[in-house]
């Protein structure tokens, strides 16, 4: 994180304001290189379940210090979003490498549109449904899925298959 957010993040935190309601906007930065990917855990540790890996430039919300160098951090807005734990220095108010990506929705099935899902896996719920050959915003990647921003902030995951 670089040293002007990680002072107003504590000034936030020793003033009250985060955790009380209050997030701050940052941005995964994971450095120069574009392929590398943040995880977001499902607990403040190294060793928790991955949640996804985030493209340098996903945006998030910083909701509240963890302790020991992580963030709790939340991707898109409820009620499709993505809640979870984010190493604080991989989080910065500007990125060096935007790596999230537009991609083409393709369909392997020979139908006309695509079911985003709030999760990876087909058999979660329907975000969306969206045509092909429309074009997805591209922040993470978990298995074989990719999670997309939509243009209201939701966040969805589609198959590998059905972009490129």
């Amino acid at each position: 994180m670089n040293g002007m957010l990680k002072k107003f993040l504590m000034c936030l935190l020793v003033c009250g304001l985060i955790g009380k309601g209050a997030a701050l906007a940052a941005v995964v930065d994971n450095g120069s290189d574009p392929d590398s990917r943040l995880n977001m855990r499902a607990e403040p540790s190294k060793e928790a379940d991955s949640i996804g890996k985030f493209y340098s430039g996903t945006e998030v919300e910083i909701l509240s210090d963890a302790g020991e160098g992580w963030a709790e951090v939340q991707i898109g807005t409820a009620p499709y979003c993505l809640n979870g734990y984010m190493m604080q220095e991989y989080l910065s108010d500007s990125v060096n490498v935007d790596a999230t990506r537009e991609m083409e929705v393709i369909s392997p099935y020979g139908t006309q549109s695509i079911v985003i899902r709030s999760r990876p896996s087909n058999s979660y719920d329907a975000v969306a449904m969206i045509e092909v050959g429309s074009q997805v915003h591209v922040i993470g990647t978990a298995g074989d899925y990719y999670y997309v921003r939509l243009s209201d902030d939701a966040i969805g995951c589609l198959s590998v298959d059905e972009v490129e």
